[in-house]
């Protein structure tokens, strides 16, 4: 089969590479020139018509699916004016060839719901209670209502060897500190439990979502929980994470949200979270939903994801 995978940040990369390492054609759409090797490059834009259309097309051989996994700065109104229209255009253009679009998704959009997030994800579980999860809201009310058959699966704060520390919190904030021997200065309660998704999993998930659209979506458009591993509080990871790195275990602590929102003056990050700390200082809990227990995708455990971390944490002074 091939596939057309728009955007290639830790998501898109990932995904490509477990595409093409089962035997997949993928073509990439990005600004950027890198790609994984043996995916094809279509440099440009997910919001130009004419590019995913061409990309869509092939050369006789129409892709199978299109998995959206652009992203842009962690800022609402970076997200409002940069994602809506290219989404557009991607579903206008799956829905002309018949083809299923596959989403990766947050719990933004779920607001206190996120303590403990279970399927069915129907429109009455959207209850996004910060900015950020007004415009993830609005995400998946249009994917409800398009044409283009949908799927959007739902992962807890990402994690794993592929992770970003920018953009993983628990690689920043607990890992990274933890494992080198420091001081961990955790969001929200460290002592709730939270679930967590290791990219290769969240790949895994949609890449089944793809190729069981017809089945998962029946009625044009479903919203899935990724696999997904513990939940644990915060101090427990940071723990683990040291004794695991064979490092001296420091104390975890809470950063005060005055702290954070005084930063959020200069960072748009920091407001953003901010305006998030609901989200924080409550349990996040996935539960296992169909991809877990109806397709067989097994998260990472805990102890997986302790001894990757360790392998790429900094070593303490």
């Amino acid at each position: 089969m091939r596939y057309v995978i728009t955007g290639a940040g830790q998501i898109g990369r990932q995904l490509a590479r477990d595409l093409l390492d089962a035997g997949h054609h993928v073509t990439v759409i990005r600004r950027g020139t890198e790609v994984e090797d043996g995916a094809e490059l279509m440099q440009g834009d997910a919001g130009d018509r004419t590019l995913m259309e061409r990309a869509v097309a092939g050369d006789g051989d129409t892709a199978s699916a299109i998995f959206h996994c652009i992203h842009t700065a962690y800022d609402s109104t970076a997200w409002r004016r940069d994602l809506p229209h290219r989404e557009q255009v991607v579903m206008d253009v799956a829905a002309d060839v018949g083809i299923p679009v596959v989403f990766p998704e947050s719990v933004y959009a779920f607001g206190t719901r996120a303590r403990d997030l279970s399927e069915p994800l129907t429109s009455d579980a959207v209850a996004p209670v910060s900015p950020l999860g007004a415009v993830r809201a609005e995400l998946l009310a249009a994917r409800r209502s398009h044409p283009a058959r949908t799927v959007s699966v739902v992962a807890a704060d990402l994690v794993g060897p592929t992770a970003e520390s920018s953009s993983s919190v628990f690689h920043l904030l607990v890992f990274g500190p933890a494992g080198a021997g420091r001081t961990a200065w955790v969001l929200g309660d460290p002592d709730v439990e939270r679930s967590m998704t290791t990219i290769p999993d969240l790949t895994s998930a949609m890449a089944t979502a793809a190729e069981e659209a017809g089945a998962l979506a029946t009625d044009g458009d479903a919203v899935l929980t990724a696999p997904s591993t513990g939940p644990l509080p915060q101090r427990t990871m940071a723990e683990d994470i040291a004794r695991a790195a064979g490092v001296r275990r420091r104390p975890v602590r809470k950063t005060p949200w005055w702290v954070v929102r005084l930063a959020g003056f200069f960072s748009a990050t920091m407001r953003e979270l901010h305006g998030n700390r609901d989200l924080w200082d409550a349990p996040a809990v996935i539960r296992p939903g169909i991809l877990q227990t109806g397709y067989g995708i097994t998260p990472a455990t805990w102890d997986d994801v302790a001894r990757d971390t360790v392998g790429r944490a900094p070593s303490a002074d």
